[in-house]
């Protein structure tokens, strides 16, 4: 479901909640290690290694959340807001990539969430631009926290690259740590065989192929286009290590074109956690 329902999906938000949390600016932090911003639901930071000698930045945003609090996924399911990082060009610096570890499935009343109901740390990858001279990357994280009410919360952090420097052994930990909670690509061994929409735009239909020894239940969650997440699969086939599904995308607006466009599939098989992209040729 699209960002733009959010706010009147979750009744319990009082207006004036929403209001200051926009209305209050944002706060600065500078370091490789930043302080830490707070809000009503908890905190967030950002820790950084120096730029390599190719000027890539590996980073973490460490989210820090309030017990009851819940944050969320690349897509957030029914109702809630995605985790962003939006670069300022005049730091001379862009954002190449940012991964999202292995969400769950969060039931809060009539209302389901995919996301995360603990501390988590989302790490990202800035890339600094050649001929640029400044010597901070800045920008500006941006999430939703949600309790009873839900909270946006938004900080500006500058960035140093440090060209040339070795990294501490507190950013590298960050980082390591955080690259670890991430799903494992698709490898020969657990990956989508193929994938299609049906003609209507109604189903998504997908056949994967499971971990020898996978158990019985399955969990799939399926990122859309921007505002659409889908988490409920049908008619679920399974023949040995193939599992064929459907999944329903009813609410796709009837002028969109899935030509050439990613969607992104996540699948639980035991222990085992895979992501794949779903790229639609042209």
């Amino acid at each position: 479901m699209n960002a733009t329902l959010f706010l009147f999906l979750r009744a319990s938000l009082p207006l004036f909640a929403l209001t200051l949390a926009l209305a209050s600016p944002p706060k600065f932090a500078q370091a490789d290690v930043t302080t830490w911003e707070t809000s009503e639901g908890g905190r967030m930071r950002i820790v950084s290694k120096p730029a390599d000698a190719t000027g890539r930045i590996d980073a973490v945003l460490q989210i820090d959340l309030k017990p009851g609090w819940i944050t969320y996924w690349r897509e957030p399911g029914e109702a809630g807001i995605p985790p962003k990082i939006m670069l300022d060009p005049a730091g001379g610096a862009a954002l190449t990539s940012l991964a999202f570890p292995v969400p769950k499935l969060i039931e809060n009343g009539e209302i389901s969430d995919i996301g995360y109901d603990a501390p988590v740390s989302l790490p990202f990858t800035l890339q600094s631009q050649s001929g640029s001279d400044e010597d901070k990357a800045r920008l500006t994280a941006f999430i939703g926290v949600c309790l009873n009410i839900c909270i946006p919360f938004e900080a500006n952090f500058d960035i140093r690259k440090d060209h040339g420097k070795a990294a501490t052994e507190e950013e590298t930990q960050a980082v390591e740590t955080a690259n670890m909670a991430l799903p494992e690509p698709a490898n020969d061994d657990f990956r989508v065989q193929s994938f299609h929409i049906t003609p209507d735009k109604t189903l998504l239909g997908v056949d994967l192929r499971l971990p020898e020894d996978a158990p019985k239940e399955t969990e799939i969650f399926v990122a859309g286009p921007s505002g659409y997440a889908y988490f409920e699969p049908q008619n679920m086939v399974r023949d040995k290590r193939k599992l064929s599904f459907y999944m329903n995308i009813k609410g796709l607006p009837k002028s969109y074109n899935p030509k050439g466009q990613r969607w992104t599939i996540l699948v639980k098989s035991g222990q085992k956690v895979m992501e794949a992209p779903l790229d639609f040729p042209q």
